[in-house]
C-alpha cells in the first residue's frame, strides 16, 4: 500500500474541494471510484464543461486524448494532480 505525503493529501483534498464546488456537490460524495456519468449523472457536455472549468481554475490544460479518457473522479485527479 502506498502512503501519501501530507502535501499530497492536502493537494488531493484541495482538488476535491474545487471539484465539489464545480459540481455543486458535497465532497463526501466524491471518491476516486465515483463515475462521472453513471454515479453523478453527468452527460457528455457536463463532463466537458467540468474539465474546462477545472482547466481554467487550475491553469492546467489537458489534451483531447487525455480528456477523452476521463470517466471517474480518480481519472480527474490523475490528470490534474501530476
Amino acid at each position: 500500500m502506498t502512503t501519501l505525503s501530507p502535501q499530497a493529501v492536502a493537494t488531493r483534498s484541495a482538488f476535491l474541494l474545487q471539484l465539489s464546488n464545480e459540481l455543486q456537490l458535497p465532497s463526501e460524495r466524491l471518491h476516486g471510484f465515483t463515475r462521472l456519468r453513471e454515479d453523478l449523472f453527468l452527460d457528455t457536455m457536463d463532463v466537458e464543461l467540468l474539465i474546462a472549468g477545472l482547466e481554467r481554475r487550475l491553469e492546467y490544460y489537458l489534451t483531447e486524448e487525455e480528456a477523452s479518457q476521463i470517466e471517474t473522479v480518480g481519472d480527474l485527479q490523475h490528470f490534474f494532480l501530476r
